[in-house]
């Protein structure tokens, strides 16, 4: 049996953690009724106040809770918790719609995120490079 959007394009948010892809999220699947509840319990989770850079923040904006939802995607992610990463990365589509890309870096403890609107996710390809000198001194 086919799927009823199977002719829909894919509108993929792919998360990435350190250049590898580690979640997908197609938009073009719509939500359960119990996952759309969990975003709804979500957003009223987060209007109680969050903690984000040390502070406790009582009425986050918008902005605010995109940055602590992506924290919070990117340590679901290093740290196995499946779940909590597939309702971060819900809850990231559902209010960022523009949203293609999460990368995150970790580096030494320290984690980095960029979020990019502009461009799907592509496979990056890794090539080694022989230096030019290297290459002139075989002739």
């Amino acid at each position: 049996m086919a799927s009823e959007h199977a002719d829909r394009p894919r509108e993929l948010l792919v998360v990435q953690v350190n250049g590898t892809p580690m979640l997908e999220y197609d938009r073009a699947q719509a939500l359960s009724p119990k996952q759309r509840a969990s975003l709804m319990m979500l957003d009223e989770k987060l209007d109680a106040g969050i903690f984000l850079n040390g502070e406790f923040i009582t009425s986050p904006s918008e902005q605010e809770r995109v940055e602590f939802m992506a924290g919070h995607l990117v340590s679901a992610l290093l740290e196995d918790e499946e779940g909590i990463a597939a309702a971060s990365c819900a809850y990231l589509a559902k209010v960022l719609p523009e949203l293609k890309q999460v990368k995150a870096g970790e580096k030494d403890g320290v984690v980095s995120i960029e979020l990019i609107f502009d461009r799907d996710y592509q496979k990056e390809l890794q090539m080694k490079f022989v230096p030019l000198e290297k290459l002139r001194s075989r002739h």
